[in-house]
């Protein structure tokens, strides 16, 4: 009887010092999503100032995708007509959401595997900033003479804004709808071992592909650069570890020298 007491006394005991440190844990990656957002709109925002620059671009890639014989934007719509509903949604809920249910699930669960997706999507995001501003290319949605439509209803969103800051039509090039669901997906499959939910983690990346070119939002090209993108982040954060770990590495081999 006393064993059990005890073993329940320490859970409870660890429970009541561990809130303090889960609610630090929270307010902290709160504080620093809530910063990154903002700065990410404003920075990207940049290339809104120059429609006709983001149109050119738009035309050098079709021009390229078409001398590679890669465009197929149009026949991949047609294609999937009659799944508009179904890819309009996916485009909307397995982005943003879909996103934050994984962090949300590792952070409770799997806090070391949250910590290197977060760090991962900050990497990924940085790259993808970069070519917003340099490269600001109009979406297929938005070009005429594509005979692409745009299925999920943007238009009223292109002229929107958060915070203040207006939203930029002209980020499709890299898709971080793409890149990101690579490196959610890469994730999880490592943070389970469960049949289905590595299925829906290979899938998931697929289904956003077809989705982005589905509605019309990005090129093949876009999705191509995204997934470039999450492996870039996949292998910068890689290096950092590494590097991290080799003075440890160092100072452990030394220690049992020196023993």
């Amino acid at each position: 009887m006393s064993t059990g007491c005890n073993a329940v006394g320490r859970s409870v005991s660890r429970a009541v010092r561990t809130a303090p440190t889960t609610r630090r844990f929270v307010a902290r990656e709160l504080a620093l999503w809530a910063s990154v957002y903002p700065l990410y709109l404003a920075i990207r925002g940049w290339s809104i100032s120059d429609p006709g620059h983001a149109f050119a671009n738009a035309s050098r890639l079709v021009a390229w995708e078409r001398s590679l014989d890669l465009f197929h934007e149009f026949e991949v719509q047609r294609l999937l007509r009659p799944l508009d509903g179904f890819f309009a949604t996916y485009y909307m809920l397995g982005f943003g959401p879909v996103i934050a249910s994984v962090l949300v699930w590792l952070a409770g669960s799997r806090r070391r595997l949250y910590v290197e997706l977060r760090t991962l999507l900050f990497v990924a995001l940085a790259v993808a900033l970069v070519a917003y501003v340099a490269f600001p290319t109009a979406p297929p949605r938005l070009v005429p003479g594509l005979g692409i439509s745009d299925t999920v209803g943007l238009a009223g969103h292109d002229g929107g804004s958060f915070a203040g800051v207006r939203f930029d039509p002209y980020a499709a090039m890299p898709s971080l709808h793409v890149g990101w669901s690579v490196l959610a997906a890469t994730i999880v499959w490592r943070a389970t071992s469960r049949i289905w939910l590595r299925a829906i983690a290979i899938a998931h990346p697929v289904l956003m592909t077809l989705a982005v070119t589905a509605t019309g939002n990005h090129y093949l090209a876009d999705s191509l650069a995204g997934a470039l993108v999450a492996l870039l982040a996949i292998a910068v954060v890689d290096l950092a570890r590494r590097r991290q770990a080799a003075p440890r590495s160092a100072r452990l081999q030394a220690q049992r020298r020196a023993a």
